[in-house]
This record gives structure tokens, sequence and C-alpha cells, in this order.
């Protein structure tokens, strides 16, 4: 029987060391890029959070400040209901209220296009994250494939070496037999 210990070549295929080299390269690179994709989800829910924050502070001095219209309102009218010939310079408290309301609705929509901003990021790179993923499995499961065929052929290849080596062998043992050694 023949000695197969040595045999390392590529017959009509792939050479075993480069393709796990190609494997173990492609395994390093996806994981890498799973790390980087973890980095820009956990900034991207931290942007949303922070935009979240910003939306409740606002909704907050928003709340502030109607608290502080009604107190102005309500010490407007005790002020001017008993006093009323006194002359001193009231504030245009509807003009206030109307100036702090533009405020904070200013505030609220640019949090709310901020919050908007972010979920589109989110939302994009997901997608795009997916469809890396889905072609990177779609890459492996093709390359998975040609190296089944590939072994396939290569257990065929040595199975036909194994017996052309076992018919060499036997003629050569039948040639042996007829020839008298003196």
């Amino acid at each position: 029987m023949a000695d197969f210990t040595k045999f390392r070549t590529a017959l009509s295929g792939f050479n075993r060391a480069d393709v796990a080299e190609y494997i173990e390269a492609v395994s390093l690179t996806h994981a890498g890029e799973l790390k980087a994709s973890a980095r820009r989800i956990e900034e991207l829910e931290a942007a949303l959070q922070a935009t979240r924050d910003d939306l409740a502070r606002v909704e907050g001095e928003r709340d502030s400040l109607r608290d502080q219209i009604q107190e102005a309102e309500t010490a407007l009218e005790a002020a001017t209901a008993p006093q009323a010939e006194e002359t001193e310079e009231v504030p245009d408290y509807p003009s206030l209220e109307l100036e702090a309301y533009r405020r904070a609705e200013a505030a609220e929509r640019m949090a709310l296009r901020r919050a908007q901003q972010c979920r589109r990021e989110l939302l994009s790179f997901l997608e795009s994250t997916t469809a890396r993923y889905r072609d990177t499995g779609e890459d492996i499961a093709a390359l998975r494939q040609d190296i089944q065929q590939n072994l396939t052929r290569l257990g065929e290849t040595l199975s036909e070496l194994d017996a052309f080596f076992t018919e060499t062998s036997d003629r050569f043992e039948e040639m042996g037999e007829g020839i008298e050694v003196e």
C-alpha cells in the first residue's frame, strides 16, 4: 500500500491551507464588522437617548414657563383689580406668554427633528448591515459548496491513485516472481 502522508498538492481544486487562511481572514473581517456595527448602534442609541432627554427637558421647561405665565396672569389680575388707579407699568403678559410658547415649540421641533434624524440613520445603518450579513452568508455558502465539491473530487482522485498504485504494486510483484535472481 502507498504512503500518502506527504501528499499535499492541490489536485483539481484548492490548497487546504489557502482555503483555511481565506476562511479565517473572512471570519476576522466579519468579526471586526460586527464590532464596528455594535459600536455604531450604541452611538446612535446614545444620540437617540440624548434627544429624548432634550425633549423631556424642553417639555419640562415648557410646563415651567406655562406655570410661570399662569402665576403671572394670576398676579396681574390680582394687581390690576384692587389698584386700578395706579399707573405702574405692567409687563405685556400675553406677549411674554406667546414668546415663551414659541421658544418651547421651537425647542420641541428641534428635538423632534434630531430624533427623526437619529432614527433614519439607525434604520439606514441596520439595513446596510443586514445586507452585508446576507451577502457574507451567501459568499460563505458558495465557498462551502466549492470546498465540498473539491473535496469530493479530491477523494475520487485519491481513490483512483490508490487503485492505480495497488494495481502497479501487484504487477511488479507478479513480474518479480517470474524473474529468477542469480
